[in-house]
């Protein structure tokens, strides 16, 4: 079978850790602040999903040739002036996509065969005379945690307007994080879509992930990729999840890396402790970092057999 047909047969885990230094990786919207419990900085999936689709919508899709097509993905109207910011519906692409077909299920199959991000995501589907569909994607990402004990810090802000007497600026605030190290669970289960998910959108999730992420550049969004752990099990009868893994890693230079002084030290030692016991089931673990930034700690010696599955790749490699 050809490699960008071959499905995914085999269950991974993963972790994904970011950095955000003096920008917000997630705002709430109510004030757009970095969204959090009591303090405790978090963030959702879509922000990085939506990554995902934004480095694909930017780099691999032909919209007009429906081919790599991001679905759920906004798009204004055409024939609207984009300062009016009208965004078209799903009914609206959906009929612009596959006006030449007249069954449903053909729509949706086509849906399925040209689109990545509903093989990667899955999505609800309810469009206009039709039942909604829905599919439970292979690609899931949990919600993410701050593991680097991140404050965030009110920053006041003027605009260059005076006010009505001339006398002074108008003056807001906005909220970020001093240093946010947020650390994600990737799963995928093949199981969840049989012969849905290919392997070339794996390979292509992974890609837009670590890249996605970082073309997003503004005052305020401002994350960066720092690590991708993705462990492979072998395919056999034995269907495994090991539970979450993105708190089993710890920062153990919190304070120097906050001061500017050392890169970052992830204390991966309780988690390998986890995968040692799993040994057995998995076939490899990959590592994508770069090592300049970023320095893995654990037990070489207590850990041999585990690190003998390792497969280390600088960020490049996904390229």
């Amino acid at each position: 079978m050809d490699d960008e047909k071959k499905c995914v047969e085999n269950f991974y885990q993963g972790i994904y850790v970011t950095e955000t230094v003096l920008g917000n990786p997630n705002g709430d919207f109510v004030d757009n602040s970095p969204r959090n419990f009591d303090g405790n900085v978090f963030t959702t999936d879509k922000c990085i999903k939506y990554n995902v689709r934004k480095y694909i919508h930017d780099s691999v899709e032909n919209f007009e040739e429906c081919k790599n097509i991001v679905f759920f993905f906004p798009r204004l109207h055409e024939t609207e002036d984009e300062s009016d910011n009208k965004f078209k519906t799903r009914d609206d692409v959906f009929d612009l996509l596959f006006k030449d077909f007249t069954d449903f299920e053909e729509k949706f199959n086509a849906l399925k065969e040209n689109s990545p991000d509903v093989r990667m995501f899955g999505g609800t589907f309810s469009f206009k005379n039709n039942d909604s569909k829905q599919i439970y994607g292979p690609i899931q990402l949990t919600y993410g945690v701050d593991i680097n004990e991140a404050q965030i810090k009110r920053l006041q802000i003027g605009a260059p307007f005076a006010t009505e007497s001339g006398k002074q600026k108008t003056t807001g605030s906005e909220a970020v994080v001093d240093d946010a190290i947020i650390s994600y669970d990737i799963t995928v289960n093949p199981n969840n879509h049989p012969k849905l998910l290919l392997e070339s959108d794996l390979e292509l999730f992974k890609k837009s992930l670590w890249y996605g992420t970082n073309l997003r550049k503004s005052t305020s969004k401002k994350t960066d990729s720092k690590l991708l752990i993705f462990i492979k099990f072998i395919n056999n009868e034995t269907i495994l999840n090991i539970g979450e893994l993105k708190e089993l890693i710890e920062v153990s230079n919190i304070k120097e890396h906050k001061l500017g002084k050392e890169e970052i030290k992830l204390s991966c030692d309780k988690l390998f402790k986890k995968l040692n016991k799993y040994i057995d089931f998995i076939d490899s673990i990959e590592l994508i970092y770069d090592d300049d930034e970023l320095t893995l700690e654990y037990n070489k010696d207590t850990f041999s057999k585990l690190i003998s599955k390792f497969d280390i790749k600088e960020p490049s490699k996904l390229l």
